[in-house]
């Protein structure tokens, strides 16, 4: 398969064709997706599921799919982590934070609706739970509450973890266990004005053994997390940071306008 081609049939909006760079990726393949729901999850939290992976699809929890949102020569491409994916339903299920900018990407979340198509391919991402560990610690924004919470939901019984996981408000905090502590840093306060994750890491106390820390978020508030960690006596071997988004930033390699702020949830 080179391409997916659109059509005039009903639901085709989204649907542009995947372009041979995002067939040609490693590991991947093509996806022609149609969206079954779209509701929010909180004020600002969009939660979208879709048909069409097939039984077959597996993926790793925190890994993602790239979704082709715009046509032309430079079209745009996103990454949406997955949230979950029942096979039996064959029904994939994004998380996504609504920034309340413009941009393809904002448009489609906020106006896709039920019977529209949409292609791309998956899965994709590196960063996994690490199976050697005793412990698990996670530690993001509103960007990574997707993947934290895949991640680790997928822990087997008897293995500690816990997350602590930032949001605007507690409106935002969503459906969790015992494990997930939501920090909210107020409506009114900047994410990259926030040190609640920075806090966090540096109150929480760390189980015996060697464990790992998953750190997701804006770029410098990343940083700022694991510069903490690593005092903390952590090594870097037992980090993996992720910065999904950075501040002032867009997506320009994929298309993306010069004023959005990356961050697919």
């Amino acid at each position: 398969m080179s391409e997916v081609q659109t059509t005039t049939e009903t639901g085709a909006r989204f649907a542009f064709p995947l372009t041979p760079r995002l067939l040609g990726i490693d590991g991947v393949q093509p996806l022609e997706l149609r969206v079954t729901e779209a509701s929010d999850l909180s004020p600002r939290i969009r939660c979208i599921r879709l048909s069409g992976a097939g039984a077959n699809f597996q993926h790793r929890p925190g890994q993602d799919v790239m979704l082709v949102l715009s046509g032309g020569e430079r079209p745009l491409s996103r990454r949406y982590t997955i949230r979950r994916f029942d096979a039996t339903r064959d029904l994939l299920e994004l998380n996504i934070v609504t920034h309340g900018v413009h941009g393809p990407g904002a448009e489609w979340t906020a106006s896709t609706q039920p019977g529209d198509r949409i292609n791309g391919v998956g899965p994709r991402g590196k960063i996994f739970v690490n199976d050697a560990a005793d412990w698990h610690l996670w530690l993001g924004d509103e960007s990574a509450i997707a993947a934290s919470l895949a991640m680790l939901e997928s822990l087997p019984d008897g293995v500690s973890g816990q997350a602590f996981l930032e949001v605007a408000t507690p409106e935002d905090q969503l459906a969790s266990d015992s494990r997930v502590t939501w920090l909210p840093r107020g409506a009114d306060v900047s994410p990259l004005a926030s040190d609640r994750l920075v806090e966090a890491m540096r109150s929480v106390d760390l189980p015996e053994g060697r464990g790992h820390v998953y750190i997701a978020g804006e770029v410098q508030i990343v940083l700022a997390v694991q510069r903490v960690a690593l005092e903390r006596g952590l090594e870097q071997s037992q980090l993996s940071p992720k910065a999904y988004w950075g501040r002032g930033k867009a997506n320009a390699v994929n298309g993306e306008p010069e004023k959005e702020l990356r961050g697919g949830l």
